[in-house]
């Protein structure tokens, strides 16, 4: 099972939302995902959320490890990262192509085959495959940042060992050192540095999950609005007795206020109040990526 940032249930806590309310907990939980996609947009960077942690007792390859005692989706990692910690392959990562109920198929191959010492986790992090052009000199930087492990690097058909240089994780730079194979990011021609990587923020930052909570509490209230132009706000009964409750529309409204507010304050790093919107991809005001790894 997928986890996300956050649960259907924190995101009705910080709304106050009732446990059987009219959007259900499933259109809830479609909501965060689609808050996750928005905050991956904003800050173009994945963020790591441990879903699996295994040994792995099977398929033993360098693209294939078993673990008997899990019980996935078929192919519901696909897409995520493979990340050996222990064992065999440490500090090995890999992206995941397909999964049985027990199995995981990945690439690029790790250095070794798996065996039983080799305990993995199963990770949302980013795997970017790109080919870009040189800068003419020993640095550059790649297009996905923070950088957590550089796989593979090729300079005009010259393999170069990833550790024979420096990697600055925060920053994305690269920068080769005078064990490497070629001494500088050739920029003869275009696009003649191939690079294999992968990159993100792990852990989970409080301040990503609470605006999660904030985007997906938005389009919770945002769906129940429409469902309160008919409610009542006062009533009458035989024998004088009146009640009323309060205007359901103005209420949610001042809730949804609020939370923007919020969204917009972790956001740009400062509290205030407007509606979350695509302005927040292009202005250079938020806080960037590194602040929270």
């Amino acid at each position: 099972m997928v986890n996300h940032y956050c649960t259907a249930a924190e995101v009705k806590a910080a709304i106050n939302y009732p446990t059987t309310g009219p959007v259900s907990d499933a259109n809830i939980t479609v909501n965060i995902g689609y808050a996750e996609e928005e905050i991956e947009n904003i800050y173009n960077t994945k963020f790591g959320n441990i879903d699996i942690t295994g040994t792995a007792d099977g398929d033993y390859a360098t693209t294939t490890l078993s673990d008997s005692n899990q019980s996935y989706t078929a192919d519901e990692y696909i897409g995520y990262v493979v990340w050996i910690y222990g064992g065999t392959n440490a500090g090995e990562y890999s992206e995941i192509t397909a999964n049985t109920t027990t199995k995981l198929t990945f690439a690029p191959a790790l250095s070794a085959a798996t065996d039983a010492t080799s305990t993995f986790r199963i990770v949302k992090l980013g795997y970017k495959s790109e080919t870009v052009d040189g800068t003419g000199i020993k640095e550059m930087f790649v297009n996905q940042q923070p950088l957590i492990n550089l796989n593979t690097l090729t300079v005009d058909s010259t393999s170069v060992t990833p550790s024979a240089g420096y990697q600055y994780n925060a920053s994305g730079k690269l920068e080769l050192s005078t064990s490497a194979e070629v001494s500088y990011f050739a920029n003869s021609n275009p696009q003649l540095v191939d690079l294999k990587y992968f990159y993100g923020v792990y852990p989970l930052p409080q301040v990503i999950k609470r605006l999660c909570i904030c985007i997906a509490g938005i389009r919770t209230l945002t769906a129940q609005i429409a469902g309160t132009y008919d409610d009542f706000t006062s009533v009458s009964l035989p024998g004088g007795f009146t009640g009323s409750k309060g205007e359901p529309y103005t209420n949610i409204q001042a809730s949804l206020n609020f939370l923007q507010g919020e969204a917009r304050g972790i956001v740009y790093g400062t509290q205030s109040t407007g509606q979350v919107r695509g302005d927040m991809r292009t202005l250079p005001s938020y806080p960037p990526f590194t602040f929270f790894g």
